[in-house]
């Protein structure tokens, strides 16, 4: 495994030979992120290898595929934030934090939305066509449920 810094350019990454992407979370407005770090993400995208975002790496991937994002009136913070999976209508306990949200509406073809917050109906996770790429709004790496989301990083792990 390696860390690279969100500056981190493409060719930097694929020098690491790196199996999969995992997009982590971070603090801000994505669209500042999304200078640099979409065109990366879609070179990524590009190669057909895994890639798997949370929080702002939702969001990026989100940005990255042509959707939008929008400030929230008040957004998301703290656990025991519920959210529905939309494959199976399971419903996950999870922690979130974040001011922006990916548009529901503004999701391209061959982007499917697979978890929705059952607090206020925004986009909490989407997936492309093909699904290896993936993405959640929340933090499943805080085991709020506690293992509500441990199936994320599972499948992400099993695409490797």
């Amino acid at each position: 495994m390696s860390v690279v810094p969100a500056t981190a350019t493409f060719d930097q990454i694929a020098a690491l030979a790196p199996d999969g992407l995992f997009l982590s979370n971070g603090p801000g407005d994505p669209a500042a992120t999304a200078e640099y770090a979409v065109p990366v993400i879609r070179r990524w995208l590009a190669t057909g290898k895994p890639l798997f975002g949370i929080c702002l790496g939702h969001q990026l991937l989100g940005l990255a595929v042509g959707a939008t994002t929008t400030k929230m009136f008040q957004g998301h913070r703290g656990a025991n934030h519920p959210v529905k999976r939309l494959s199976d209508g399971a419903v996950e306990i999870t922690s979130m934090n974040h001011g922006f949200a990916v548009e529901r509406g503004s999701l391209p073809d061959g982007v499917t939305e697979t978890h929705v917050s059952l607090f206020d109906g925004s986009n909490a996770g989407l997936e492309l066509e093909g699904g290896r790429a993936f993405s959640v709004q929340y933090h499943p790496e805080a085991s709020p449920g506690p293992q509500d989301s441990l199936y994320l990083f599972e499948r992400f792990v099993g695409m490797l």
